[in-house]
């Protein structure tokens, strides 16, 4: 009888290890397991943690008393697992026909308070590739990055992204210097120390890996002198490519803190069902629910129209359809949004309407 307890404390052991916290606001410590439909509230992690287990211990009671197979119990190639289940349903059985499981004699098993219903079977959701392929999207190309590389342009996109605002003067001097193809400088006299130190160091970091092929600073003038590299690669991460990378990985590290299963591919090309070719920036899936991310650094208003038509090839609706605008105004993204049927949104604010829209508290 040992083993057969010991298929419940494996099951519990493993379910409790699937849980997720969360905490909601002062004294407000949310504990959920999503795939059964279990979700508690308490005002600290640890009571949020005991009253999940109790809630979890409950569902299985009344699921094994109705007769029916816990998700991750199916199956009878385990010997052991299937006696469990054969002599359970055998002795709620018994309990019903004596009339003790509906409590009214001395030493009853009360039925759980709560009916809860068969759990479904959680439908495997489709891959990015399977999702465009089923829209009638055909996958050309994918971008094939050496890791350590990509762990690089990752890095210096979050540094650029994350300091955004106090590097702007120095973004836009490079990004205008990488079409003549010539050294730029940069005065900062009237910058702020803040500015000067993520000037210099985001300089600094783009010499170190050769993105720059000279720089200097010159502290007692506070002016910057540099170039940058010509190979393509560099041009196409420095003009666009590192927002595209900024966002996904800011997308990556939100879902990975959720404990939400994801997937995420940047820089897909495809061809769509009319046969036009174009690549897809960011696309991201989160259970089963898909997301489209464009992300521009520059002039945007030849491609909207663009992205408003392709956003019904892809099936999406406004709120899942996002366009990354770098440096772009709240109030007349606002408005942008409402003239182009997409989500319009800048590189500081995107995970934040993200999220309001993932958890389906957007306007």
């Amino acid at each position: 009888m040992l083993r057969f307890v010991g298929v419940l404390t494996r099951y519990l052991e493993k379910s409790m290890a699937q849980a997720r916290y969360d905490l909601l606001g002062p004294g407000r410590f949310v504990a959920e397991l999503p795939e059964l439909g279990l979700r508690v509230e308490a005002p600290h992690l640890e009571a949020a943690r005991e009253s999940l287990q109790e809630a979890l211990e409950a569902w299985l009671l009344d699921t094994l008393r109705a007769g029916l197979t816990p998700p991750g119990l199916e199956g009878a190639e385990d010997p052991v697992r299937t006696r469990f289940l054969a002599l359970t349903r055998e002795i709620w059985r018994l309990f019903k026909e004596s009339g003790e499981v509906e409590g009214t004699k001395a030493g009853a098993v009360p039925a759980p308070s709560t009916r809860v219903q068969e759990p479904s079977r959680a439908k495997k959701a489709p891959s990015l590739e399977e999702w465009l392929k089923g829209l009638g999207i055909q996958v050309v190309k994918k971008p094939q990055e050496e890791e350590e590389k990509e762990k690089v342009l990752t890095r210096l996109g979050l540094f650029l992204g994350d300091r955004y605002p106090s590097l702007e003067k120095l973004y836009e001097r490079l990004k205008q210097s990488l079409s003549t193809k010539r050294q730029f400088e940069l005065s900062l006299s009237e910058a702020t120390q803040e500015e000067i130190a993520n000037s210099t160091q985001f300089c600094t970091m783009l010499k170190q890996y050769a993105l720059l092929t000279s720089y200097h600073y010159k502290s007692e003038e506070r002016r910057i002198r540099a170039k940058a590299s010509t190979e393509g690669w560099v041009q196409n991460f420095l003009t666009g490519g590192w927002l595209e990378r900024y966002v996904a990985e800011r997308l990556r590290k939100f879902l990975r803190s959720r404990n939400l299963a994801h997937e995420v591919a940047v820089g897909y090309q495809v061809t769509l069902p009319n046969g036009d070719t174009m690549e897809l920036d960011v696309l991201l899936r989160v259970g089963e629910r898909f997301f489209w991310f464009e992300a521009k650094t520059g002039d945007f208003q030849a491609h909207i129209a663009k992205y408003a038509g392709l956003k019904k090839v892809l099936g999406l609706s406004a709120r899942e359809s996002f366009l990354v605008l770098l440096g772009m105004d709240k109030a007349r993204a606002k408005e942008l949004s409402a003239l182009h049927g997409l989500t319009v949104v800048n590189q500081a604010n995107f995970l934040d309407i993200f999220q309001e829209v993932l958890e389906g508290n957007a306007a």
